[in-house]
């Protein structure tokens, strides 16, 4: 069997296979052995079947099975002897299978990292934040939970709602001509004023009524408002105030502590400094990972695989199509030609994928491995944070091919780390401890 390896480009490479009528026959021969070894058959004995009937009978089968075996070895074979890492499925010009006395030739191409002249990456330095729990962030955490836990109270004295107060409101709108718009009316809505929950012309009608009062002010859309039809508008809105409610805070004490699902204030204050500080820590090393990976990235050439580009290109086009799908709207509403979109998201996919591919192949560089459990893994805590079905997510993943871009995000990150842990860090103090 003759293989030669040819480079398409430096990302892209095609492997010629070429067998002869002998070899294939060869191939089928031992295909047709493995079959009868355990085969049974009325009238035989198991193992005993006689060769024409075996390829009689599963001919089809076992001329598939033959290519993909030998294929198989080949290519297995091909990528050892010339030390390469395919990074996509590889794309065959034949699809046929083995055919009795006949030759057999096909051509396989499949994308591989390119050869990168790496920078020193080893004993970088870097400036990474010290974790410190400052009291405003404390503060902002108590807060949150003493407002989760505040009792609404009706407003009886005469005034204006603010800001933290909760409102009940009934609603109707008109459009510019002073027709009634059927999406634009409802009884008792209620929402917290002050927290982006309503429109911001909305939420400012509303705060010039008192309770039992009605109100009548222009109300404008965003642009990109979600329900495509109000988009970009302006609605004449109708508001009647029914009640104000103001939260009444709990104090900080045990009992608050307890009702949180702490021991005490003690130690639920301990938790907080714990979490703040953890989470500080997170996002430190994160920032100082971007500042090695920067560094890295200055005055550093690197060709991205044509299919993992064109991957990412696709999957960026569907999901910017989703999102306006859900405002009701397309692509083509962006008056866009499919060129320019196609070009703007080129951009963004190159933009992340030039440090993902350098990454990789340090990663194939230093034999850093993404084993199958570090899969599993990565899809597990992805199931939990969305908290979804874990089998159907692995499933989603399988069958979309998405598991493949899994694996290669996971040896880059592998490889960040790699850098990070060789990294000579200073900790620096944080600005807002400094004043």
């Amino acid at each position: 069997m003759e293989c030669v390896v040819e480079a398409v480009s430096s990302t892209r490479k095609k492997l010629v296979l070429s067998l002869t009528a002998e070899e294939v026959n060869a191939a089928i021969n031992a295909t047709v052995a493995a079959y009868r070894k355990d085969l049974s058959l009325p009238g035989f004995r198991k193992g005993k079947v006689p060769v024409s009937v075996v390829e009689r009978r599963f001919g089809e089968e076992i001329y598939s099975r033959a290519t993909q075996d030998k294929l198989n070895a080949a290519i297995e074979k091909a990528i050892a002897d010339n030390n390469l890492t395919p990074l996509s499925g590889m794309e065959s010009d034949n699809s046929s299978a083995f055919k009795r006395n006949e030759p057999f030739s096909c051509t396989l191409s499949f994308d591989v990292l390119p050869d990168i002249d790496f920078p020193q990456y080893v004993e970088l330095p870097v400036e990474q934040t010290k974790a410190v729990a400052t009291e405003a962030d404390r503060q902002e955490i108590i807060d949150r939970l003493r407002d989760s836990l505040a009792d609404l109270v009706d407003v009886t004295e005469d005034r204006l709602p603010v800001d933290g107060d909760v409102v009940d409101v009934d609603y109707s709108g008109v459009d510019e001509a002073g027709q009634a718009l059927d999406d634009v009316k409802g009884e008792h809505f209620s929402v917290t004023l002050g927290q982006g929950q309503a429109l911001p012309d909305f939420e400012a009608l509303v705060k010039s009524a008192k309770a039992g009062e009605e109100k009548t002010g222009p109300v404008v859309f965003p642009a990109d408002y979600a329900h495509a039809p109000l988009a970009g508008k302006t609605v004449t809105f109708t508001i009647k105030l029914n009640s104000i409610k103001s939260r009444n805070l709990p104090e900080v004490n045990d009992d608050f502590a307890k009702k949180v699902g702490s021991e005490s204030l003690e130690k639920l204050e301990a938790d907080i400094n714990e979490h703040i500080t953890a989470s500080k820590k997170q996002a430190a090393r994160a920032e100082a990972m971007q500042k090695l990976l920067d560094k890295l990235m200055e005055g550093v050439s690197v060709d991205v695989p044509e299919g993992l580009l064109n991957s990412r290109i696709e999957r960026i086009l569907g999901e910017r199509a989703m999102r306006l799908e859900r405002m009701g709207k397309k692509l083509e509403d962006l008056g866009k030609s499919q060129d320019e979109l196609r070009e703007e998201a080129k951009a963004e996919a190159l933009e992340s994928l030039r440090p993902q591919v350098f990454l990789m192949a340090l990663g194939r560089k230093e034999n850093i491995v993404v084993s199958d459990q570090d899969v599993e893994m990565a899809i597990y805590t992805m199931a939990m944070r969305a908290q979804q079905d874990y089998q159907k997510i692995r499933e989603a993943y399988q069958r979309s091919g998405l598991i493949y871009e899994l694996r290669d995000r996971l040896l880059a990150d592998k490889a960040m780390e790699f850098v990070y842990s060789k990294a000579v860090i200073t900790e620096k103090e944080p600005e807002e401890a400094k004043a």
